[in-house]
């Protein structure tokens, strides 16, 4: 392998996000099961707890948490893929993990992915700005003026499900950060 090649798998994975929606939806999902005192995940609670968690980590400069691309649906910010995995739910809890194919040793295997490292914190302190509200509560949140679901939603057709871009994702929520370190 040559200088080149070595420098751009550097670089590759220097721009990696951390980690994959499926996994901060699993966490989130286990999270909510050790905590019978709030309301449970259902389709729209995780899904937003995904995305808030991808908007936090964005507004405070830290890049994407994942790769998937959010997208604007009519109830709000949703990874196309968590709606694939948890959409036999319907509105009721959520009861099971998300699972993905893998390549293992060549292989396809099924795979539960959950996050466990340095961001246990972060995700942490998500839940806890978020665990005691519905998915209806979360929903309409997205929907406040000036929240990057709105401004996308305001500009082109929910029908075509379009992706929210991260830039506007981090912009909306960098401006948060900053605010909230003035007070």
């Amino acid at each position: 392998m040559d200088n080149t090649t070595k420098q751009k798998e550097v670089e590759m994975n220097a721009t990696a996000a951390p980690t994959s929606a499926m996994a901060v939806a699993n966490w989130f999902l286990e999270r909510s099961r050790r905590e019978s005192s709030v309301p449970p995940c259902d389709q729209l609670k995780l899904y937003k707890l995904v995305f808030y968690a991808h908007a936090w980590f964005l507004g405070n400069g830290c890049g994407p948490l994942f790769d998937e691309d959010v997208e604007a649906w009519p109830h709000g910010p949703v990874v196309r893929d968590l709606y694939i995995q948890f959409k036999d739910a319907g509105r009721g809890p959520i009861n099971k993990l998300g699972t993905r194919y893998a390549v293992q040793n060549g292989k396809f295997q099924l795979e539960t992915p959950v996050y466990s490292g340095d961001l246990e914190p972060f995700f942490e302190s998500v839940w806890n700005s978020y665990k005691a509200h519905s998915g209806i509560q979360l929903s309409n949140a997205s929907h406040a003026q000036g929240e990057p679901w709105t401004l996308v939603a305001e500009k082109m057709d929910l029908a075509g499900k379009p992706t929210i871009p991260n830039e506007l994702i981090e912009q909306v929520y960098r401006a948060k950060v900053q605010r909230s370190r003035q007070h």
